[in-house]
């Protein structure tokens, strides 16, 4: 039965104040003993030993001594970081001019990368004693922990105490960045029989990987293409929001759109808004009637009445109020100065003045001239969509389809068939859109 460590002996090896004899002793031990071994790691890991260690080594000199002070020797993390090419331009000059003339910070720099080429390429491989397997993950730090015996036995690292402590602290540097690169190494795919195995990367398509899933959607959209695959996964939109993505998805995948609820309470109105005079001569309100407005200042336009010497538009809130009107004019459209409030609905009619008459339309029973001003929120969205996606076609022809505004998201699918004339896809969504007008 093997006879521990005592407490003494770990906390003098850790502090390095065992004997030669003793270290020689004490690391065979280690190299059979996993509870030694472990009780070694949690004296290692200790924040009081570790301070205590590194104020004993390196007492003279700071840890990251500042620029241009004077210094007397390159530090430990200065010769480990200049092994490992990583230093600043900065300090790498002034490591390269003192390497020139201090011979000990030169033979350290040496010895570190002899240490580096001999040791990092074993990092990969576990110690597993024969008779006392190491539990897994453990044997890097067995490695470690025998290290202070092994250099003792190498005369090719035995050049002083100094490089011999440095090598200790950078030990664990260097076996970090091992167990870092063994860890992102390319997944290699293994299959029976004499085949070598393949190296697959992450990103990257395997030469023994399964087809391709079929592609259920394919768009030229502005300067991108857009590809739905059998899967669910959506390419060439990664530059827009997670909830936009999903939107279009959606919209590839069933190929129609649900009306918009902002339309809700706009009647769309038919030839029983058209009104005329006495002679029977027609008069129609054209737009807007039945639709969500981007603007709150829209374009009101109406048929003229033959023989009319002028017009007068009126604009009611909700609860029949009047919110706007025109004075008396020739043109057949008008739009207002004053901006309407956003997110509310209106009703409008024009009246025609002529011979001394006032001819309205629409007039009763025909229904009210109705529209929606969109609400300042899906305004911003929208505008800052404008400016963003301005290429999408797709995008913006979904985002003013969710808002009501049909004219403008049927121009945007219309400019989306011109680059697929051949979608089937394109079709029926710009189908969708068309259909909500009734």
């Amino acid at each position: 039965m093997l006879k521990h460590l005592t407490q003494d002996q770990t906390e003098d090896y850790c502090r390095r104040k065992l004997s030669a004899e003793e270290l020689l002793s004490v690391s065979d031990h280690l190299g059979l003993c996993d509870a030694c071994r472990q009780q070694v790691e949690r004296t290692l890991n200790s924040d009081a030993m570790f301070l205590a260690l590194q104020s004993e080594l390196f007492a003279e000199e700071p840890e990251t001594p500042p620029l241009g002070l004077q210094r007397t020797h390159v530090t430990s993390q200065e010769i480990a970081e200049y092994v490992d090419g990583i230093l600043r331009s900065e300090e790498l000059q002034w490591v390269k001019d003192h390497l020139t003339s201090c011979e000990q910070c030169g033979l350290a720099v040496d010895e570190l990368r002899a240490f580096k080429d001999q040791v990092a390429p074993e990092l990969n491989r576990e110690y597993h004693p024969a008779s006392f397997p190491a539990p897994a993950g453990r044997g890097w730090r067995s490695w470690v922990a025998s290290l202070p015996a092994n250099l003792m036995r190498s005369p090719a690292l035995a050049f002083g105490l100094p490089v011999t402590v440095l090598l200790l602290v950078v030990a664990g540097w260097l076996t970090w960045q091992a167990r870092q690169k063994r860890e992102t190494k390319p997944e290699t795919a293994v299959t029976r029989g004499s085949s070598p195995p393949v190296a697959t990367t992450p990103g990257v398509p395997s030469t023994v990987s399964s087809a391709a899933p079929p592609v259920v959607a394919r768009l030229n959209d502005g300067q991108q293409q857009i590809v739905l695959d059998g899967e669910g996964q959506l390419s060439g939109v990664d530059n827009l929001p997670v909830d936009y993505q999903r939107m279009l998805k959606g919209a590839l995948t069933g190929q129609r759109l649900e009306k918009s609820p902002l339309l809700a309470g706009l009647n769309r109105p038919g030839s029983s808004l058209m009104s005329g005079d006495v002679q029977g001569n027609q008069f129609v309100v054209t737009e807007p009637v039945g639709k969500v407005m981007l603007s709150d200042r829209p374009t009101f336009r109406w048929a003229p009445l033959e023989g009319a010497t002028g017009y007068v538009v009126e604009v009611f809130d909700e609860k029949f109020n009047l919110a706007v009107a025109s004075s008396q004019f020739m043109d057949h459209s008008w739009t207002p100065l004053k901006p309407l409030k956003r997110g509310r609905i209106y009703s409008w009619q024009v009246k025609a003045i002529k011979e001394g008459q006032e001819f309205k339309s629409p007039r009763p029973p025909a229904p009210e001239a109705k529209f929606r001003i969109l609400d300042q929120a899906k305004a911003d969205e929208l505008a800052q969509a404008q400016r963003a996606y301005a290429s999408s076609h797709l995008t913006l022809a979904l985002l003013y389809a969710q808002a009501g505004l049909l004219d403008e998201a049927e121009q945007e699918f219309r400019a989306l068939e011109q680059s697929n004339p051949d979608s089937a896809i394109v079709r029926q969504l710009l189908a969708s859109v068309q259909t909500m007008r009734h």
